[in-house]
């Protein structure tokens, strides 16, 4: 493993006021807290998101320096208001680059160019009914059919896949034999498509992005429909779950971060026995506990985007991220709910949708 200081640059402090004041303005925390109850996706907010170029990160024309750098910023911000939130702007993200690294022109005017309008949404289809992390496993099938392809499966789990508008990236097998990673490909396929059917799934969380089930029956698309090559499935995903990684990682820190807040703000104000609950140790140490995680945390993220954005290896230092931020998340929401007691238990504020989303 490797260790790197991270200082914010200019551009980085530039880029967090912004989106702070953006997110104040067009997600304030009662409008997210409708969208959650709701299961409402909030298309204008991605039409702005769009507007203000944040996707140009990773699809504009020009390589943009410190990447990751930037996202971690934004998802930091974006998190704040909710986790789910940045889950939406990972997949368009995530999707868009995706696109401009292993896409034809073709393809990025046709599949990218209305996310990058705010119009459209991506979403990813791997996980199926019985597999889960173990991707090169994959059930569903694309037999060539002439110049066709014809999927049939299932996929399960699918963030966002049911939203209007949406395309999959879709993981499907396309041969036998050699090892199972190199039988894969990825498909770009449009909800709406005929064979298609997709249902939301009911869940504890996620609420805004919704999660999905898509079902795949004789499903014909085109040759033009294979995102890079046939076999190079396994490649393409590798590659997109690296810098997926840290982008989830930071929007936890944000979340924790917005959770810490409220409980502090609750802790000082709320009188037991005639003293501030800020007052009892019980309340104080295991809040400052979490501070404390939350700063180591934040290092390893940043360790991540330092190396990413320098070109080296962080496949472990990134997972190392996603773990320690989104189990503190878990944990930071759990910790709330105690000290807030039944007002961290009804939905008239952020915590509720926190601690399901943890």
């Amino acid at each position: 493993m490797s260790t790197s200081i991270h200082i914010q640059t200019d551009e980085q402090a530039h880029l967090r006021t912004t989106a702070r004041a953006f997110l104040a303005r067009h997600a304030p925390a009662l409008d997210v807290r409708i969208w959650d109850e709701a299961g409402k996706y909030p298309e204008h907010l991605f039409r702005e998101i769009a507007r203000l170029g944040w996707y140009d990160v990773v699809a504009g024309d020009e390589v943009v320096d410190g990447t990751a750098g930037l996202l971690i910023t934004l998802c930091e911000e974006i998190g704040r208001a909710s986790s789910d939130l940045v889950a939406l702007f990972n997949l368009n993200l995530s999707g868009l680059r995706d696109i401009h690294r292993w896409g034809t022109p073709e393809q990025q005017e046709t599949y990218g160019a209305p996310v990058l309008a705010g119009e459209a949404r991506l979403s990813i289809a791997v996980s199926e009914p019985d597999v889960g992390s173990d991707a090169a496993s994959v059930a569903t099938r694309a037999e060539k059919v002439g110049d066709s392809w014809i999927l049939n499966g299932q996929k399960t789990y699918c963030e966002g896949a049911g939203l209007t508008g949406a395309v999959m990236e879709l993981v499907a097998r396309v041969g036998g034999g050699g090892r199972k990673r190199d039988q894969l490909a990825i498909f770009l396929v449009p909800v709406d498509h005929p064979g298609v059917e997709v249902r939301r799934m009911p869940a504890l969380g996620r609420n805004i992005s919704g999660i999905y089930e898509v079902f795949l029956r004789d499903v014909a698309l085109p040759a033009t429909a294979v995102l890079g090559e046939p076999g190079e499935g396994w490649q393409i995903l590798k590659e997109r779950l690296v810098l997926e990684r840290i982008m989830i990682s930071s929007g936890f820190l944000g979340s924790v971060a917005a959770v810490l807040d409220l409980t502090v703000h609750y802790a000082n104000e709320r009188e037991q026995f005639g003293k501030a609950l800020s007052s009892y140790q019980g309340v104080t140490l295991p809040l400052a506990e979490m501070f404390v995680r939350l700063d180591a945390a934040q290092c390893a993220v940043r360790r991540s985007a330092d190396l990413f954005d320098a070109g080296l290896p962080c496949e472990v230092e990134s997972t190392m991220a996603k773990f320690l931020s989104g189990q503190l998340y878990a944990e930071a929401s759990a910790l709330a709910m105690q000290i807030q007691g039944a007002y961290g238990y009804v939905r008239d504020h952020a915590l509720p949708m926190h601690h399901s989303d943890g």
